[in-house]
């Protein structure tokens, strides 16, 4: 059982806040609410449920996506619904019996290995919950190793990434700081970034390494691995990101898949699980978990993280996607987001909005629309079906395509958009 560390002190400030003295007075004042009796329809048949459930299914509108800013529609096989339905994967828990779990700890291994091949780097562990908690782990690591207490990060991170980023950082008594310095323990940098520009990071990794810095490369869009340098090619000593684009739905926000991979160096401060491939007496090959640097495993005042757990099920998924698509797949998913991504925003340049992007974009990229326009561009695609993209205030949109946008739903954007302006 966790242990809990609230004392009665902090009891009381809650209790005090809340305006009552006991728990026991806590609960009264919820009493009337509980002897409330729920206003339930009368039971149904099978037949009847799934009439209803019918009925409420067909209120969703299924609309035409050119947003992402973090999470994103890609084509998903449909092997891997398929797959991640045995039983296996499906009721499959944290492997806290290694010997036991040899099917789960192979496709964790598969995992690890897919992400240190698209990053560049050496060691990945079998998943975080997400990515931007992948981020702050990969901070309070560098704090860890660096014995420092600045993060160092740069323009166009996530801003969901940067709060949760803050959160994490204000409890590990971690600051952020816009100066580089001797004691940044590492520099933050999303590429690419939020705004979909894609950055030349050779330069910021030396000045990072300058100072002593671990330089930490976050990834949100992976499928961009395809196309671009690895980011351990250009220096980077811990990749982060989010994995939802490996074969994972939207699902309105989650459950998404957080990655975290490192060079040599940090194995041993790595968090979370990884899974190692060994063999047994007899020369069999097996698996096992390997390197955990987490509490519950070694020493509290020497564990770099209290993450006790990974998403598994997640993981297989995105490991399914990844088989199946294959070098060439991944490739082809790339290419195709990219130029379409670049065809739009020429055509909307073409009917009079402004590009901002000064630097290469991969799918991501900002619109600036004639004054006062934005919000009715979006409004009247939304009525005709598409969700144009992500309101950034001041006529400000941020657009993304991928393989699923079709080049006749590109033209029906262009239209719609023309036809608002003028």
């Amino acid at each position: 059982m966790d242990f809990i560390p609230t004392t009665d002190a902090d009891k009381q400030e809650m209790l005090h806040q809340i305006g009552v003295k006991s728990v026991d007075e806590l609960i009264q004042t919820l009493k009337p609410y509980l002897q409330n009796k729920l206003d339930l329809s009368r039971p149904l048949s099978e037949l009847g449920l799934v009439n209803q459930l019918t009925i409420l299914s067909q209120k969703n509108k299924v609309l035409k996506y050119f947003i992402g800013a973090g999470s994103y529609n890609h084509y998903i096989p449909a092997a891997v619904a398929h797959l991640i339905l045995r039983g296996e994967f499906l009721t499959g828990y944290t492997p806290y019996q290694p010997e036991m779990s040899q099917g789960t700890l192979q496709t964790m291994y598969e995992f690890q290995s897919f992400i240190c091949i698209l990053t560049g780097m050496d060691v990945s562990n079998g998943s975080l919950y997400d990515g931007s908690s992948a981020l702050a782990e990969a901070a309070l690591l560098s704090s860890s190793y660096k014995d420092r207490k600045s993060l160092f990060v740069s323009k166009g991170l996530n801003p969901e990434y940067f709060k949760v980023l803050k959160t994490y950082s204000e409890g590990a008594g971690l600051t952020i700081s816009n100066e580089l310095n001797e004691d940044t323990a590492c520099v933050i940098v999303q590429n690419p970034d939020f705004y979909g520009n894609i950055e030349n990071l050779q330069y910021l990794s030396e000045q990072a390494h300058n100072v002593g810095a671990l330089f930490v490369v976050c990834v949100i869009e992976p499928t961009s691995l395809a196309i671009l340098e690895p980011p351990g090619n250009y220096g980077a000593d811990i990749v982060v990101g989010e994995g939802q684009s490996f074969g994972l739905p939207m699902n309105f926000g989650g459950p998404y898949l957080g990655f975290i991979a490192v060079k040599n160096f940090l194995l041993k401060k790595i968090p979370g699980r990884i899974s190692g491939m060994t063999t047994d007496s007899n020369g069999n090959r097996g698996f096992v978990l390997t390197f955990q640097a987490r509490e519950q495993h070694i020493r509290r005042e020497k564990a770099g993280s209290n993450i006790t757990t990974n998403e598994a099920l997640m993981a297989v998924a995105s490991t399914i996607y990844l088989s199946l698509m294959g070098k060439t797949g991944l490739l082809n998913v790339a290419e195709s987001s990219y130029a379409r991504a670049h065809f739009l925003r020429d055509k909307l340049v073409s009917i009079g909005l402004t590009s901002l992007n000064k630097n290469p974009f991969y799918n991501e990229f900002i619109m600036q629309a004639p004054f006062g326009t934005s919000k009715r561009i979006l409004s009247n695609l939304f009525g005709n079906g598409i969700l144009g993209g992500y309101d950034l205030g001041d006529d400000k949109i941020l657009i993304c395509c991928t393989e699923l946008n079709r080049i006749k739903d590109i033209s029906s954007f262009v239209t719609i958009a023309k036809e608002t302006i003028n």
